[in-house]
């Protein structure tokens, strides 16, 4: 018996169905083992790349975003006392588009 060791990205549908008609033959048997996501992101790689970036800034290597979109101080204030998720977006995009 040879054994053959896959690693793919489970969002692929034509895959998938190859390999559900594969199992399907008779002496295959598939062993499924999920690997940790590589390319995951959490909440510290967040922050070291965030570092990276800010360092490149300093270094003049890179340049910082001209156009930042979020939360202002007074739009936060209107999302945290209840106002609808639609009507602050709608106000970012006012604002953004002026």
């Amino acid at each position: 018996m040879v054994t053959v060791t896959l690693e793919y990205n489970n969002n692929n549908a034509v895959l998938n169905g190859l390999l559900e008609v594969i199992a399907k033959m008779p002496d295959v048997k598939i062993v499924e083992t999920i690997l940790p996501n590589k390319d995951k992101l959490n909440y510290d790689k967040i922050g070291e790349l965030k570092l990276e970036q800010e360092n490149l800034i300093a270094q003049g290597k890179m340049q910082k975003s001209a156009m930042i979109v979020g939360f202002t101080p007074e739009e936060r204030k209107m999302f945290d006392s209840g106002i609808p998720m639609e009507t602050v977006f709608e106000r970012i995009t006012e604002r953004c588009s002026a």
